[in-house]
């Protein structure tokens, strides 16, 4: 190959392979997922963990311990969800890509992800907002339930009427759609017990995982509607791309660690995960023209992913590497990274 745009597009042609070899791929997904990724760098990160994990060793960053990561870490992958106590918490909403991972990794995405958004910080302030955050619950994790603490967090997460009324207008447009039989079933399985008139829907999300097969059951019950959906469960882009060093991590583990507010609706089925949707439990977007918001939020966004990291008990050998981390590591990184993903991007416009 002689270009950097044919590199880039066969890269994506050969993951967007491999994804058919572990789901059934929906093609007009697919088409979708490219005109998002063509938008802005912001968009082509999301889309596009596979290439991270190709460009990640180049950033040269010293060994450091391996710990359980959430492997996708970016400003669109946290949101909220209610527990079984009716609490509304707060954290990361997809573990897709998790993975036993050197715990640069995470951080480093996050970052970059923050200096690719349309208005982004100042690279040292971003850095040291996020490392804030996460020294902080590597010293002591816990989960961020947002009933009593974490007003900021709370005033982003509670959805206003217009909100409200555009996901169910959303969910109202969704295409009848059945799924196979045995979704059908988890999904059914998932819904409350004497839950009416169950509506199948074929449903396009996110943007990492456009092309994978989603269903949703929308159900009556008691006065109410009740949605659950169906997501096609692959292996995580870091094992995929045989990262050295990578190892599996169950995704249903790290989602119910000690530290973290377990979500009783997500279900892990093999092949399939299931989980509840609403206008409270859905992705948490950052603030539009909130710069002071933004900061708030990736400071909890760093104390998140240190409750994922610390939750095999390796907080110490962390908080030892970190210490011994060179000035600006964090910065430096995530702008070099930035700017690779920013390369890559208009690579990929140009084809």
């Amino acid at each position: 190959m002689n270009s950097n745009t044919d590199r880039i597009g066969a890269a994506v042609a050969a993951y967007d392979a491999w994804l058919a070899t572990h789901c059934a791929v929906v093609p007009g997904a697919l088409a979708a997922k490219r005109r998002k990724m063509a938008k802005d760098p912001f968009a082509f990160l999301r889309a596009t963990c596979f290439r991270f994990v190709a460009q990640y060793p180049v950033l040269d960053l010293p060994p450091t311990p391996a710990v359980p990561s959430c492997g996708d870490a970016h400003l669109a992958n946290f949101g909220t969800w209610r527990d079984a106590e009716g609490r509304l918490a707060w954290g990361v909403n997809d573990l897709d890509d998790c993975a036993l991972l050197p715990w640069t990794v995470d951080l480093v995405r996050l970052v970059a992800s923050a200096l690719l958004a349309p208005a982004p910080p100042r690279s040292r302030v971003a850095a040291a907002t996020v490392l804030a955050g996460y020294e902080a619950r590597l010293a002591a994790p816990r989960g961020f339930v947002l009933d009593e603490e974490h007003v900021r967090l709370r005033e982003f997460a509670a959805p206003m009427p217009a909100a409200r009324a555009k996901f169910w207008a959303g969910i109202d447009a969704l295409p009848g759609a059945l799924p196979p039989a045995e979704w059908q079933a988890g999904l059914r399985i998932a819904l409350p017990e004497g839950a009416a008139a169950c509506r199948f829907a074929a449903r396009e999300a996110g943007l990492g995982g456009l092309g994978r097969p989603r269903f949703v059951a929308i159900a009556e019950w008691r006065g109410g509607r009740v949605v659950r959906e169906a997501k096609a469960r692959v292996p995580s882009s870091w094992i995929m791309a045989g990262f050295p060093g990578a190892a599996a991590v169950a995704p249903e583990h790290l989602a119910s660690v000690p530290a973290r507010v377990p979500d009783p609706w997500l279900r892990f089925h093999p092949g399939y995960v299931v989980r509840r949707l609403a206008p409270d439990s859905d992705k948490l977007a950052p603030p539009e023209g909130d710069a002071a918001g933004l900061l708030a939020l990736l400071e909890a966004m760093g104390g998140e992913l240190a409750n994922l990291h610390a939750s095999a008990g390796g907080a110490a050998a962390v908080q030892a590497a970190l210490a011994a981390m060179p000035a600006d590591w964090l910065r430096d990184a995530a702008k070099r990274m930035a700017a690779l993903v920013t390369a890559d991007w208009e690579a990929f416009r140009k084809g």
